[in-house]
C-alpha cells in the first residue's frame, strides 16, 4: 500500500508539473508563434503594442529556428518604422530605448531612429547571418549615414566599404524577402553616390569640371584590391567614360549632363541585374 501512494504521488507531482508547463505554452509550435506575432505586428502600432512585441520578442525567440526568429524580428522592424513615421507626437518620457528607439536631439523634432546596434546586442545571436549584416550596415546608417541633406559625409573609401557590404550580402542571400530587397536599395544608393555623388557633393568639381582626385585615386586602389566584384567591374566601365571625356564636365552643358547621369543609370542597372 506504501508504495501505491508513492506511486501515486508521483504521479500527481507529474501531472501538476505538466499542467505548468502547459500554462507557459504547451503546444505552441513555431508556426503558431510566428502567426500570433504577425497577428500583433500587423495591427496599427501603438505604445502598449511596442512593449507587448518587444515582451513576446523576449519570451518566444529562443523557442523558434533561426529562420524564425529572423522573420519575428524583420516583423517588429516593420511594425516600429510605421510606429515612427505615423506623426505620433515624441513622449520624453516613454521608455523608448526598450522599444530599440534612438529618440531625437533636443534641436530635431522627429520622432526618432530605429537602434538598430541594440536589435543586434538582444538579438543578434538568434536571427541569421544575413540579417546581422544588414542590420550592421543599418546600424551605419543611423550613427553615421551616409548623406544629410544632399550632402556626402563619408569619404570616398568609407562609401566604397559599405557598398562592399551590401554586394557581398546579395551574394550570399539568393532569397527574395525584405533582407535582399533592404540590401539591393542600399547597394543602388552607394552605386549612385559613388558615381554620381550628390547636390552638395558631386563628383566633378562644379567650377573646374574636373573629375575628384580623391574619388579616383580610391576607386583605382578599390578594383586593384577587389578585382573579382561586380563593384569593379562598374568601376572599370566607369573609368572608360571617363578617359572618353578627359575626366572632365561641363554641367551647364544639357548634353554632357545627360549623357553623364544616363551613363550612371545604365551603369548601375547593369549592377543590379548581376545579382
Amino acid at each position: 500500500m506504501r508504495i501505491r501512494l508513492l506511486t501515486g504521488s508521483a504521479t500527481a507531482v507529474i501531472l501538476v508539473a505538466a499542467l505548468v508547463l502547459c500554462a507557459g505554452g504547451c503546444g505552441k509550435t513555431e508556426s503558431s508563434l510566428l502567426s500570433e506575432f504577425k497577428d500583433m505586428t500587423e495591427a496599427a502600432p501603438t505604445r502598449q503594442g511596442l512593449q507587448d512585441a518587444v515582451s513576446f520578442l523576449d519570451t518566444s525567440i529562443e523557442e523558434v529556428s533561426e529562420e524564425g526568429a529572423s522573420r519575428l524580428v524583420l516583423a517588429y522592424e516593420d511594425y516600429l518604422l510605421r510606429y515612427l513615421s505615423s506623426n505620433e507626437p515624441f513622449d520624453a518620457e516613454a521608455p523608448v530605448a526598450d522599444w530599440f528607439v534612438i529618440p531625437p536631439l533636443p534641436e530635431e523634432s522627429g520622432p526618432g531612429q530605429v537602434d538598430y546596434q541594440s536589435l543586434l546586442t538582444r538579438y543578434g545571436d538568434r536571427v541569421s547571418p544575413e540579417l546581422r549584416e544588414l542590420f550592421v550596415i543599418k546600424s551605419l546608417e543611423t550613427s553615421e549615414p551616409s548623406t544629410v541633406d544632399s550632402q556626402i559625409l563619408r569619404t570616398y573609401p568609407d562609401l566604397l566599404d559599405r557598398a562592399l557590404k551590401a554586394e557581398t550580402l546579395l551574394r550570399e542571400h539568393k532569397s527574395q524577402d525584405a533582407v535582399r530587397a533592404n540590401s539591393l536599395e542600399y547597394y543602388k544608393n552607394y552605386l549612385f553616390l559613388l558615381l554620381a555623388g550628390s547636390d552638395l557633393t558631386p563628383v566633378f568639381d562644379y567650377d573646374t569640371g574636373v573629375f575628384s582626385p580623391e574619388a579616383q585615386e580610391a576607386y583605382e586602389d578599390f578594383i586593384a584590391g577587389h578585382p573579382d566584384t561586380v563593384l569593379a567591374g562598374v568601376l572599370t566601365e566607369y573609368f572608360g567614360y571617363l578617359n572618353s571625356i578627359g575626366f572632365q564636365i561641363d554641367y551647364s552643358d544639357p548634353v554632357e549632363s545627360k549623357v553623364f547621369y544616363d551613363t550612371c543609370d545604365y551603369l548601375i542597372e547593369g549592377a543590379l541585374e548581376s545579382f
